[in-house]
């Protein structure tokens, strides 16, 4: 008969397996790990649901409809703007300047919309000046996890913090309580990163003539290896099908082939085709005419099929260009953590019907891009090359909560919102930070007053958008995973983790045991989320204090950091996790870098935590 606390910990290690495997989505863990801890009588329903109530969830979620007006009025694309504009080709002020207002961004909103608005721009600078894009943006996504640790409201581990000490009868964290260790490794990081993780990353720029959209694309179709699949046809006279739509004659079902792109020659017969030749993107409604030509996209063998069957003839390229993709573009696209489109089929999504864009290859973590099944899964960390008018990558670049379009025309300046919206966005911004540094009210009232003023002012156009802000996959697993330090506390399990830390490196001081915590927290956070580290570490943290009978403070902040400061596999965070497909890094980049950030920025934490929080 197993004991309560053999069968939370059987629990915990079985949560703890599942977080650790890429199929299993975190939040749906986290609550089947709470439907095992009421099924098995270690809680009661009031105690399995009191993470839903809990003052940090409602604030995070909050958090995010902030977040989302400060994104809609422009505010954050702005100042990313207004910086490129004045570091102009200077790599190192373009750098530094960068990776400065990523972190002071990710102190107030999330470093996911943050990195994925900032993407798009280094890759483009990048571009501009030849530097390959992997040389900049891992240390954009470190900077930006950094960042988070600035204040009390910059990453869910701090606000935890925070909580988990009011709930023991602690004093709760000010809202600077971390800027000063946080300042410290910021300034650390970016030394480090600039001087020597940016020269480990150097590789050779990938082409010497990105200045030609025509050229990107060249690259863009033999990098996910589709050269071989686009090929040129010609409507000859007597086409059987001509009057017939693409819908009628069903060219895609049938051979799986697509149609890109039109190229119509004018009336009168030319042996070259003239500049005023038309092009254009077909529709369903397009019906093909004798003299046209089209650029598919399919398989050889199922071109020689459609040649067979219907008497189209294929046309071979020509030097000058005449049937390069003219009108239409090619831009590759991330999906974020937090995507609709994970686990979810090309069909399943209906891509092309959403965005008038067809995924033309699909690359997944460590494997080699290739040619997409309507029918495969999509998974966490893809990319996707996608093809259409340029109009259609932006709307779909405008839709940062499930993908990053890394390759995109930039909008004119009289499309973004309106300057006096971010104005007031910011100052909605300011007045946040000064209620709460100095704490007129509750910070939890605080933040729900300005999700609020940020609804209500329309910097969040709709209420439905305020709605749609919220990453519900990480209140989920909040709200799911505070039970389980419930549970782990009510059993002595707490106790008995919290008997061993201290048998083992009591004796050797404080400062071991807290050195002890950061490492078990930092090396829980590589694998598993920050959230859930923290939420299981804290309750730890306290105990261990009070059986040292000392200060809990340093204890859970050194958890709080290292649950944070987590650089060393691409899946550790969202950020690196998105700028993995994006720097083209490989597994071994992050260990390579990142594992010496991880430890430069552990030893000055552990160092100066105990001056500005003494035991």
């Amino acid at each position: 008969m197993l004991t309560d606390i053999q069968l939370v910990f059987i629990i915990l290690a079985l949560t703890i397996l599942c977080f650790l495997t890429p199929r299993f989505r975190s939040d749906m863990v986290a609550l089947s790990s709470l439907m095992a801890l009421y099924l098995t009588g270690l809680l009661t329903v009031q105690e399995a649901l009191s993470g839903f109530a809990n003052s940090v969830v409602i604030m995070i979620a909050a958090l995010f409809v902030v977040g989302e007006g400060i994104f809609q009025t422009g505010l954050a694309e702005r100042a990313g703007n207004l910086l490129v504009k004045h570091t102009g080709n200077s790599e190192f002020k373009m750098t530094i300047f960068m990776m400065l207002l990523v972190a002071l961004l990710s102190g107030f909103i999330s470093n996911t919309g943050t990195i994925a608005i900032f993407i798009p721009m280094v890759v483009s600078f990048c571009r501009k000046m030849q530097i390959h894009p992997g040389k900049l943006l891992m240390p954009l996504a470190f900077t930006s996890s950094m960042g988070g640790t600035l204040t009390l409201i910059g990453t869910a581990p701090n606000l935890l913090a925070s909580q988990t000490l009011v709930d023991y009868g602690y004093d709760s964290l000010k809202f600077v309580s971390f800027t000063a260790i946080g300042a410290i490794v910021l300034v650390v990081g970016i030394t480090y990163l600039w001087f020597i993780g940016r020269k480990m990353l150097d590789r050779p720029h990938e082409n010497d003539a990105h200045s030609a959209n025509q050229s990107e694309d060249i690259d863009l179709l033999k990098e996910y290896n589709i050269s071989q699949y686009i090929h040129h046809i010609n409507i000859p006279e007597g086409f059987e099908d001509e009057g017939k739509t693409l819908r009628d004659i069903k060219w895609r079902s049938v051979y799986n082939i697509t149609v890109l792109e039109v190229i119509r020659k004018p009336a009168k017969k030319q042996f070259l085709l003239p500049k005023s030749t038309l092009r254009f993107l077909p529709g369903a409604d397009y019906s093909p005419k004798s003299g046209d030509y089209l650029i598919v996209y399919g398989h050889k063998e199922a071109i020689y099929k459609l040649i067979e069957d219907k008497g189209v003839e294929i046309t071979e390229e020509n030097d000058s260009g005449d049937f390069m993709l003219e009108k239409a573009r090619l831009a590759e696209v991330i999906l974020t953590p937090q995507s609709a489109f994970i686990n979810q089929s090309i069909e399943d999504i209906r891509f092309r019907d959403k965005y008038d864009l067809t995924i033309l290859a699909l690359k997944h973590q460590y494997k080699d891009a290739r040619r997409p099944d309507q029918n495969e899964m999509l998974l966490y960390g893809d990319t996707m090359l996608v093809y259409g008018e340029w109009k259609d990558i932006n709307l779909l670049h405008e839709e940062k909560r499930d993908t990053v379009v890394l390759s995109h025309v930039r909008k004119p300046a009289a499309a973004l919102p309106h300057p006096g919206r971010s104005f007031l966005a910011g100052l909605i911004l300011i007045w946040m930070i000064f209620m709460m540094v100095f704490e007129v009210l509750p910070t939890v009232i605080t933040v729900i007053m300005t999700a609020l003023i940020i609804v209500f002012t329309r910097c969040v156009r709709q209420t439905d958008h305020a709605y749609r802000s919220i990453n519900w996959h990480t209140i989920i697993l909040i709200a799911c995973m505070l039970p389980m330090a419930t549970a782990l506390e009510k059993t002595g399990g707490i106790e008995y983790i919290s008997e061993r830390l201290v048998a083992g490196l009591g004796d050797v001081g404080p400062l071991a045991v807290m050195a002890g915590l950061y490492i078990i927290a930092s090396v829980f956070s590589q694998f598993i989320s920050n959230t859930a580290t923290a939420v299981l570490l804290y309750p730890v943290a306290i105990m261990t204090s009070q059986n040292l009978v000392v200060s809990p403070y340093p204890m859970v902040m050194a958890v709080a950091f290292a649950a944070s400061m987590a650089f060393a596999t691409p899946v550790a965070t969202p950020p690196n996790a998105m700028v993995m497909a994006a720097g083209k890094y490989k597994f071994m980049d992050f260990m390579r870098v990142g594992a010496p950030v991880q430890l430069i920025t552990a030893i000055f934490i552990i160092l100066f935590l105990p001056i500005f929080f003494p035991f």
